[in-house]
């Protein structure tokens, strides 16, 4: 798997590091390093628990622009596929999964921790589905994921104006579960480790019968693949995604 993802086996728990720093960008190396990391896991019978965690100052910042500005209509249309599909192997691990988010998790990385059945963020963490900004959407089961938790009318309210939570916030809104003082990842650890000691099929059924009460996911996942490639044809994605690469983020003037 390279420096890109890391894993890491303790006692029943496995750390899955997202390690490409600064900004642990989803590219197509570091998509397909995440879904070699979950096979494996998912692989691994004496797995019982899973951290998912990135770098002190991100966890993960989301998509990689440059490439995303690159990409046209049928680019997009595999490449997100996949990558939302490799979103959904982490949700569907057998095991409990806790994600511990330090510093950023932007876009696709806070996509990628809703995915988390339990999520623990630092004091200075912020979190934001800012896709909006580049004249996009999220792709990776933020539409359908973010809603469950928050509701239709703040979920629509969060992701139409990109804006940014910081962890207390997001803890009121139940986007993170759990903020703490210090390292998000020791307290992750913590639970994982607890969860790990737990009856492992009695954890597993427990994990299968609430996800099951989540609704039609599948359905609302295929639409938001294909609203997501739409956007790719339109002139806003490609205003957005410049004005970001070369003034930052926000900084767009749509028509």
């Amino acid at each position: 798997m390279g420096a890109l993802v890391s894993l890491d086996r303790h006692g029943g728990v496995a750390t899955l590091l997202l390690d490409a720093p600064p900004l642990n960008a989803f590219d197509t190396a570091m998509r397909d390093a995440l879904a070699a990391a979950v096979r494996d896991i998912d692989a691994d019978p004496d797995v019982r628990a899973v951290v998912l965690t990135g770098g002190e100052q991100v966890f993960a910042a989301g998509a990689d622009i440059q490439a995303l500005l690159a990409m046209d209509f049928t680019d997009i249309v595999d490449w997100n596929a996949r990558l939302q599909r490799t979103f959904t192997a982490v949700a569907e691990l057998a095991v409990p999964v806790v994600a511990a988010i330090n510093g950023y998790a932007l876009g696709g990385g806070l996509e990628l921790a809703l995915c988390a059945d339990y999520r623990v963020a630092g004091e200075r963490a912020t979190v934001a589905l800012p896709e909006v900004t580049l004249g996009i959407m999220p792709g990776s089961g933020g539409t359908q994921r973010l809603t469950e938790i928050v509701g239709r009318s703040r979920a629509k309210e969060l992701i139409m104006t990109g804006r940014r939570l910081r962890s207390a916030e997001a803890r009121e809104l139940g986007i993170v579960d759990e903020v703490v003082a210090g390292s998000a990842t020791d307290r992750a650890q913590e639970l994982a480790a607890q969860l790990a000691a737990g009856p492992r099929f009695a954890v597993r059924a427990i994990k299968q019968a609430v996800d099951q009460a989540a609704g039609r996911l599948e359905a609302g996942l295929a639409l938001e693949r294909s609203l997501i490639a739409g956007l790719f044809a339109t002139p806003d994605r490609s205003t957005g995604m410049q004005s970001f690469l070369a003034d930052g983020p926000g900084r767009a003037r749509f028509e």
